[in-house]
């Protein structure tokens, strides 16, 4: 029995003991979680409290001392020095060095009068819960608190008032010393310009004397093929105008120049000068900057230039060798060259602007592509007749129809070829006259050219006259050719001949033949002969004007000539024709 009781002692007294370790485990768990509570409490507001204890332990600490330990804390402090002299002492502040207090005030308070249009007295004072700030629109310059009142000697607002007049009256000389220097400088640029702007008129009006009075011959009148271009008094109109321009745009740079160089030296201009001064050099410096970026464009464009100007050198040294027939070429005549070598040119040319074209400035630019195509566009639409006729000139020119200085009818247009273009040719008539036809009308039209046969052949001239017949024609013919041979301009030796082109009804029509070398006299020989014409039938008696019979003729009147004139009297007659004459005449 009383081991039973002995061992239930043991079990009741481990379950209480079990039962209490596990009450005192909960309570210390409660225990550590307020632990952990407070301690976040205290760490949320330890920053605030600890500058609260500091800021109290140095009240104390500076409430327990002697104005020794004073003096010790003003000489600590740093000096706040924008310009030459010290405005005053500041100390450091919270976690601000005095240092850096002083630093900061002093670039504000610099940057004030260099920066800004300052007016007097802007810096204002301004109270901020239990601190003063100076103020300057609206940018706090500086905080005065207790700290630096105590550090000070002063109160808080006198401390403030102090330090506000301090910079205002800093900033109000450094002002208008800048004032005075800046008008200085203006006016001495003042003078300089207007030196500048009276140098540049002396020189103008010189030059112009010089120009007007040209006595070095500068200004000649410029022709180009006998068409005068410029005469002097449009080249020298000209010239004054150039200088004219020259005169104020050099007025224009100095004043735009003046204005933001004397703006540097006043700090309340200096923002603005600097922003005219921008526009007028920015541009340059764009340009230098955009130079130096397209260099090797550049370089490739020089040399892609120099290949193909090497080339048409090379090719017209071989096209000058044709021309004059030290190198002939079989099928190739030497007045083929000019117009093969301008169409070798063309392509040439067509072909480096084409390699040319993507190395230029903005050409991959959507508006360079823009003005690209439009321009393809334009001609597209409106280059139909201009291709038409440069074809035609190319096909001309190597058919070979005429050359310069040829004499050309084409239609009822008639004279000399003074030039041949690739899509007009001009001609001369004998009246002076300059026509100019389209070659694609040439190419549609037959063309009688007057000077070629002359190198192989004689050119003939003829006319036509009709004559009754009434009048032997063997008459005719020497009446005819008596006229030729008594013409100017148709080759001596050369005989002339007459056809008899058609019998018609009422006339015979005479065609008169005639040789010549001189095409360009053809419209005089033709005056002429005519002429001659007219004066051998007036003395001959017979009529040119063909008759034409509308009535019956009275007695019987036929136009038969007497056969005694019919005779060729060259051809001797024998007796046998006589005989045979007769027995026809009985008959």
């Amino acid at each position: 029995m009383k081991f039973k009781k002995i061992i239930l002692f043991v079990l009741s007294f481990f379950t209480l003991a079990l039962i209490s370790n596990a009450q005192n485990t909960t309570i210390a768990k409660e225990q550590l979680q307020m632990y952990k509570e407070i301690q976040s409490l205290i760490v949320a507001d330890s920053i605030y409290r600890d500058f609260l204890r500091r800021q109290l332990s140095k009240l104390d600490s500076l409430s327990n001392k002697g104005v020794k330990k004073k003096a010790k804390f003003l000489v600590k402090g740093k000096p706040v020095i924008p310009f030459e002299d010290t405005l005053f002492f500041v100390h450091r502040r919270n976690n601000i060095s005095a240092l850096q207090r002083a630093t900061t005030l002093s670039d504000s308070i610099v940057e004030i009068a260099e920066n800004t249009l300052y007016l007097i007295d802007s810096v204002e004072l301004q109270i901020f819960d239990t601190n003063y700030q100076l103020v300057y629109q609206e940018i706090v310059l500086h905080t005065i608190d207790s700290i630096d009142a105590s550090l000070s000697s002063m109160s808080t607002i006198e401390l403030a008032k102090f330090r506000q007049e301090k910079i205002n009256h800093a900033l109000r000389d450094k002002i208008n010393y800048q004032g005075q220097v800046s008008g200085i400088i203006a006016l001495i640029g003042l003078v300089i310009l207007m030196i500048l702007i009276v140098v540049i008129n002396r020189v103008y009006k010189v030059t112009m004397i010089k120009v007007i009075r040209d006595e070095k011959g500068w200004f000649r009148s410029k022709t180009v093929k006998n068409v005068r271009i410029l005469t002097e008094e449009n080249q020298i109109l000209i010239a004054r105008y150039i200088l004219a321009g020259i005169r104020i745009a050099f007025i224009v740079i100095l004043v735009s120049l003046y204005l933001p160089i004397v703006g540097r030296f006043s700090p309340p201009l200096r923002d603005f000068s600097d922003e005219v001064f921008g526009y007028i050099i920015d541009p340059f410096v764009e340009i230098i900057y955009a130079i130096i970026a397209y260099t090797p464009s550049l370089l490739k464009i020089i040399v892609i230039i120099l290949v193909f100007h090497f080339t048409i050198r090379i090719i017209k040294t071989f096209a000058k060798a044709i021309a004059e027939g030290r190198l002939k070429i079989h099928g190739f005549y030497p007045d083929w060259v000019p117009p093969t070598l301008k169409i070798i040119k063309f392509v040439l040319y067509t072909f480096m602007v084409i390699m040319i074209f993507p190395l230029l400035p903005g050409a991959e630019s959507q508006e360079f592509r823009g003005i690209s195509v439009f321009v393809g566009v334009l001609l597209s639409i409106g280059s139909t007749s201009v291709i038409t006729n440069a074809i035609s000139g190319i096909v001309i020119t190597y058919m070979r129809r005429f050359k310069i200085g040829d004499w050309i009818k084409i239609n009822d247009v008639m004279g000399e070829v003074v030039e041949r273009s690739l899509f007009v040719t001009r001609l001369k008539s004998s009246k002076n006259e300059i026509i100019t036809i389209p070659n694609s009308k040439i190419s549609e039209s037959n063309t009688i050219n007057y000077s070629q046969p002359i190198n192989r052949y004689k050119l003939i001239i003829h006319t036509t006259v009709t004559i009754g017949y009434d009048v032997p024609w063997r008459k005719v013919h020497a009446m005819l050719k008596e006229a030729a041979e008594m013409t100017e301009g148709l080759i001596a030796g050369e005989i002339p001949y007459v056809l008899q082109t058609s019998l018609d009804d009422y006339y015979v029509s005479y065609q008169l033949n005639a040789h010549t070398r001189q095409p360009q006299k053809i419209p005089r020989i033709y005056s002429k002969l005519h002429q001659n014409i007219q004066d051998i039938f007036a003395r001959e008696k017979v009529e040119i004007m063909s008759p034409h019979y509308r009535a019956n003729r009275e007695d019987n009147e036929i136009t038969i000539p007497d056969y005694k004139l019919m005779k060729d009297e060259e051809v001797p007659e024998t007796k046998n024709t006589e005989k045979d004459s007769d027995k026809d005449t009985d008959k």
